[in-house]
């Protein structure tokens, strides 16, 4: 009895309670599912590697790290498709200039996708750090992340993007 009072007043991380809903529901999901077992060859170091990475994330053991890693693959493929609707953040780092930051709202206002929330933060007195998150076909984000990546002054720009199943698409306001 004294050994479940000091689990229970345990303090825990951020973290640990994450990875804890994480694996409550991976278990109740893989109830759910009939799992199929297959065998995969592959080179000792890289499973030492993989081995190394599901221990540091702090997964119940390989197969929900496969999984993982297979619905990322599934998604990125889903993604370059080019119609799937989904959402995906631009990050960008530019020199502060009023001309671009027009521009760039300019080619927020006309794009195909809708940029639903932007962050800005003034990361030092020259440049910028831009957060754009947007909704809408993986086509239309990928032009709108091209199109704000190509502008003079945009020093730095990565775009994560992912689909997701079932979306409706809505645009609240016209241009």
């Amino acid at each position: 009895m004294a050994d479940v009072k000091r689990v229970l007043l345990k303090c825990v991380t951020f973290s640990e309670i994450v990875l804890f809903i994480r694996r409550v529901c991976a278990t109740r999901v893989v109830i759910d599912m009939q799992l199929k077992r297959f065998g995969v060859s592959i080179p000792e170091e890289l499973l030492d590697r993989f081995d190394e990475m599901v221990f540091q994330k702090g997964y119940i053991g390989r197969s929900e790290a496969i999984r993982d890693a297979m619905r990322l693959f599934i998604s990125k493929y889903r993604w370059e498709l080019d119609e799937v609707i989904g959402f995906a953040s631009l990050n960008i780092v530019f020199r502060h200039n009023p001309r671009l930051m027009a521009e760039l709202l300019k080619q927020q206002h006309d794009a195909e996708a809708q940029v639903i929330s932007t962050l800005h933060t003034h990361i030092t007195k020259t440049h910028c750090f831009e957060i754009l998150t947007m909704k809408g076909t993986s086509k239309g984000i990928k032009r709108l992340s091209d199109r704000i990546s190509g502008l003079s002054g945009i020093e730095f720009a990565e775009l994560f993007a992912f689909p997701l199943p079932n979306i409706e698409m809505k645009h609240d306001h016209s241009h």
